[in-house]
């Protein structure tokens, strides 16, 4: 799953294929390899919901809507 608001883009995926109950939330700027956020989860909902308030939080004037899908 990715969540694009720029210039952030967060990428939502299990942390390897031997341990799918485990969940990273990759939040990087957008043309860049750097990572700002890394969290990990143990539920794919938990890791959304950080991934929203990450962006609300990296962008607090709140002036673009997230968009994204799976």
């Amino acid at each position: 799953m990715r969540i694009v608001q720029p210039p952030y883009q967060a990428q939502i995926k299990p942390q390897s294929p031997g341990a799918p109950n485990l969940w990273r939330c990759i939040i990087q700027q957008q043309g860049s390899g750097e990572v700002v956020v890394l969290h990990e989860t143990a539920r794919k909902e938990d890791a959304k919901c950080f991934a929203l308030l990450e962006l609300a939080r990296l962008d607090p004037a709140g002036s673009r809507g997230p968009s994204g899908g799976e």
